[in-house]
């Protein structure tokens, strides 16, 4: 039987000054377990928080931050966590992806970029599994606090992340789809797009907005492909858990102890 929807109401971590954070605590699983509140965080870059937003994060007691943007986009928008977080920030760069590189090719149009997109997502799936091997390293080590997993927009390399690790807890997945599309609702956030466009206007004047508008977007097929990609080249879901995540019998067993309940 299908899990229930996601409560978008009591999901969102509203924060004034980060976009598209949130938990991904109260999904069911297939035998009937629900993922852990408080526990998993995905979201967007970290560098504008708010005073509020500093404590209300700490409230989470976040142990652990993996920050998939390369160090280009960290230098542009540096991660900003006062003296009450406990986190220590590993940096898990993944190119394929981030905005400053799709912005710096983009000669193609809106159309042309959905397409880029969509073969980002493969690309996700099937060339930077050593670095999403290391984010499960680091989850597997920890033992209490909260889990925090972000880009810049927390939207492709996030959202892939959160699908992995969804995955590795027996979400079924039509949920998993249905945690990846909310951000469709939280991002891009009132001024996104506006930022967006100053933060390149110096590098590329001409770029269309249409282009901001693709790229900012969330679609099923985004998701999908890397999906496909997974199955054209493993039998199953399991398989590439597995073998191009090193997530056996055992470590899933040892995340579903610490995260499911």
């Amino acid at each position: 039987m299908p899990a229930p929807s996601p409560d978008v109401n009591t999901r969102r971590l509203s924060l004034e000054g980060a976009p598209n954070v949130r938990d991904l605590g109260g999904y069911r699983t297939w035998d009937g377990g629900t993922i852990r509140w408080r526990k998993l965080l995905r979201g967007g870059r970290l560098s504008n928080l708010s005073e509020l937003d500093q404590r209300l994060l700490s409230d989470f007691e976040i142990k652990v931050i993996c920050d998939f943007r390369n160090a280009h986009e960290y230098r542009l928008d540096m991660t900003k966590l006062n003296t009450l977080s406990a986190a220590v920030i590993h940096n898990l760069s993944i190119s394929p992806g981030n905005q400053h590189d799709i912005i710096e090719i983009s000669n193609i149009g809106a159309n042309e970029m959905a397409t880029w997109m969509t073969q980002i997502n493969r690309e996700l799936a099937l060339n930077h599994c050593q670095t999403y091997r290391k984010m499960f390293e680091l989850l597997l080590k920890l033992d209490d606090g909260a889990f925090l997993f972000h880009c810049s927009a927390g939207k492709d390399r996030t959202g892939f992340a959160a699908a992995l690790i969804l995955s590795a807890l027996d979400v079924p997945r039509d949920v998993i789809m249905e945690d990846y599309l909310l951000t469709s609702q939280y991002y891009p956030p009132a001024g996104e797009l506006e930022y967006l466009i100053n933060k390149y206007a110096a590098d590329k004047p001409d770029v269309d907005p249409d282009l901001f508008a693709t790229l900012t977007s969330t679609r099923p097929e985004f998701l999908e492909a890397a999906f496909t990609a997974i199955d054209e080249n493993y039998a199953s879901m399991d398989e590439y858990l597995e073998q191009a995540l090193g997530l056996g019998a055992k470590q899933r067993e040892h995340l579903k102890r610490q995260y499911v309940e």
